[in-house]
């Protein structure tokens, strides 16, 4: 190469996350090598039917992605090669690629790397007790996915037949910690068993779960969907799994919610598996010093999502854990800016014009300082007299890091950047032009005033509902998580904690009408708090009454570590809720103790409610910019997988709560690839 020519950005995976990353790099004017293990494109996807978040086939938009990585210049790929090691600092690594099963060797010279290389599903051959591989009914839910793209559809393999009866057994390699240790949760596993499930409509199907974790958009609508044609939820774990007569189905034991062992026979039963990463992919990331968690997975920060503990090298998808398609296609674009930014590469024209932000909350402010931090222009428009959001609408701490002075330090960094104009106090109330050349009209504490910009990203908020239930504002012992988490702000010490507490969950959302999806963070927000009480003082009684407990991906740790400290969980059935009164001067919980079979009464100093987060100012951007929005008020993207960020029209883009709830790491992430993808635009290169 040139050495007058900067070096490429070395991207390695072919997934979702890297195909993304590539193309956004390329679009921005980068140069990339694209390194892929495989002999072809696409990643985990290519092996899908349909996408759990839609339900549609995903295989012709996904080729055509992969024609577009193929067919660009600026993309070189190579396929069949293993990123093996690499060492250097940024504008100056070295990267070791190798063949898979062969002994030769190359370097190659990078100036940043995006480590995207995926994870590999968990092989449940080991695990006797399911069968797998010894019974012909036994079956992955790959297997299942690679049936339904198959000329022949679903079968059962031991004789061709259509199922007819169907029991799907979630977390097969996931929430395990015997007999082998595999403790995170899959995160998507039980959004694939939803799916397939409808795709059997002829069948009786069980889903076998520890829990029903609908926190991938689409799900809960699609689970009331198969509920209502059949599908049966049971919180069961089966064993010792065997062939069913003449070798033909499979017949399995388990015990029941009352203590019961019970046996029941089917046509085919469906193991869903968990994700680990690859032994290739553990010796790079150890050879070459990046940082993992306790799991194995890349260890991130949540105001850093795709920054490793190595500079100028970025992960994405489920390198990083395990996570959802549309995460990793965000991820992919967040680590194609901040490798921009770290390489130092402009962005062609973009800096003659002017990105708009609309929201100065924490995912407005990423996006931003992401697109300041190369040379763009910014305008950040907050309707409030200040930036940073509304501290009281943040967890004190998400996954280890305190919430309110990272933000503050954001916001400060946004007032400081030479590039950033921030307009605090100012709404946006007009819109003329069109894409590329927009002429917005501010409201301003001085008045009306014009603002010419050439894309803009919309982060706007977000806040907690307010249902009439449970005794919400009439009683000040009853709140929301969000106000019991700064009450205990402004109560920290350990006397002041609660001697007794009840969280009760999904209220008002996961709803047959109304908000109708599960609200994402709620139970990982409710077992935050809940061992925040328990270690302040531990002979506090802290109770949690649940549907299911989505601490999905390495949330599952939170929820380990309340189980060990005492917290006692309660699972109620959303047709027989928990009941909220005065007894008194007392409050009264009285709810059902699923495993005992009888009811429980807890008398609780204060009672939280895990309320969803609603949008707010949505409906009037949506109504400026004539876009689209779900049945929930949410912004709707272009598509929820391939262009999570992307809007519908050209030029605008969206972070953080206006698409839908989510926690903090995942806002920062998307404002990052938000902030690329209208630098993409800008540049004139979509």
């Amino acid at each position: 190469m040139d050495a007058s020519q900067p070096l490429p950005i070395l991207v390695a995976g072919g997934g979702m996350a890297g195909l993304r990353a590539a193309l956004d790099l390329a679009a921005a004017g980068g140069s990339v090598v694209l390194v892929e293990a495989g002999t072809r494109l696409g990643g985990s996807l290519s092996h899908v039917a349909t996408l759990a978040q839609t339900g549609r086939p995903i295989r012709d938009e996904l080729d055509a992605l992969v024609a577009d990585v193929l067919e660009n210049p600026g993309i070189t790929v190579r396929l069949g090669q293993r990123l093996e090691s690499f060492a250097g600092q940024p504008g100056e690594f070295r990267a070791v690629l190798g063949r898979p099963g062969e002994q030769g060797r190359e370097e190659v010279a990078a100036s940043c790397l995006i480590l995207a290389m995926g994870s590999v599903p968990f092989h449940p051959g080991g695990l006797d007790f399911l069968g797998h591989g010894l019974i012909p009914d036994v079956v992955t839910s790959l297997d299942v996915e690679a049936m339904a793209a198959g000329a022949g559809g679903i079968v059962r393999p031991s004789d061709g037949g259509r199922p007819l009866s169907v029991a799907f057994i979630q977390c097969v390699g996931s929430r395990m910690l015997a007999p082998v240790e595999r403790p995170v949760c899959c995160a998507a596993c039980c959004a694939v068993s939803v799916r397939q499930a409808l795709a059997m409509p002829q069948a009786r199907r069980t889903i076998c779960a520890i829990d029903l974790r609908t926190h991938v958009p689409g799900t809960q609508e699609a689970l009331n969907q198969a509920e209502s044609e059949g599908l049966a939820v049971r919180y069961v774990r089966p064993h010792t799994l065997e062939s069913g007569p003449d070798g033909r189905g499979v017949s399995f034991r388990f015990v029941d919610t009352q203590g019961l062992e019970c046996r029941e026979t089917v046509d085919l039963v469906v193991l869903a598996v968990g994700v680990g990463l690859s032994a290739a992919t553990r010796a790079m990331l150890e050879a070459s010093g990046v940082a993992t968690g306790r799991h194995g997975f890349v260890a991130t920060q949540p105001f850093a999502p795709v920054a490793t503990s190595r500079p100028g090298v970025f992960a994405a998808g489920t390198l990083r854990g395990p996570a959802e398609a549309s995460l990793a296609v965000v991820q992919g674009s967040a680590a194609a800016r901040e490798a921009l930014a770290a390489a130092g590469p402009k962005t062609g024209q973009a800096g003659v014009k002017t990105a708009l932000v609309v929201g100065g909350g924490t995912a407005g402010l990423a996006c931003a300082l992401s697109l300041a931090r190369c040379g763009l222009p910014v305008a950040l428009v907050e309707a409030t007299d200040r930036l940073g959001g509304n501290p009281r609408k943040h967890p004190t701490v998400w996954k280890g890091q305190e919430t309110r002075q990272a933000v503050a330090a954001m916001a400060q960094a946004a007032l400081d950047h030479a590039s950033i104009t921030v307009l605090t106090g100012t709404r946006l109330v007009g819109l003329s032009g069109q894409p590329g050349l927009w002429t917005g009209s501010l409201d301003t504490p001085q008045g009306r005033c014009d603002l010419a910009f050439g894309a803009a990203v919309l982060a706007l908020g977000g806040n907690e509902a307010r249902p009439d239930e449970y005794l919400l504002g009439r009683d000040p012992r009853v709140m929301t998580q969000l106000e019991f988490e700064n009450w205990r702000r402004s109560h920290p010490a350990p006397e002041d904690a609660p001697q007794s507490v009840v969280f009760i969950q999904c209220v008002g959302s996961r709803q047959r009408h109304g908000y109708t999806a599960c609200a994402r963070v709620c139970c990982s927000q409710a077992l935050c708090a809940a061992v925040d009480v328990k270690k302040s003082r531990p002979d506090a009684q802290v109770a949690v009454f649940y549907r299911d407990i989505t601490a999905y991906g390495e949330a599952e740790d939170i929820y380990t570590e309340a189980r060990r400290l005492g917290v006692l969980f309660f699972r109620y059935d959303p047709l027989c809720p928990p009941r909220v009164e005065r007894l008194g001067t007392d409050l009264a919980v009285t709810g059902e103790d699923s495993l005992l079979g009888r009811a429980v009464r807890l008398r609780p100093d204060r009672v939280v409610l895990a309320v969803p987060l609603v949008p707010t100012g949505v409906a009037e951007m949506a109504a400026l910019f004539a876009l689209p929005t779900d049945g929930l008020g949410f912004l709707s993207p272009v598509h929820p997988v391939l262009y999570p960020v992307d809007l519908p029209r050209p030029g605008l883009f969206a972070a953080g709560l206006c698409l839908g709830p989510k926690p903090l790491d995942e806002s920062v992430a998307e404002a990052q690839a938000a902030a690329m993808r209208a630098a993409v635009f800008l540049a004139g290169r979509t």
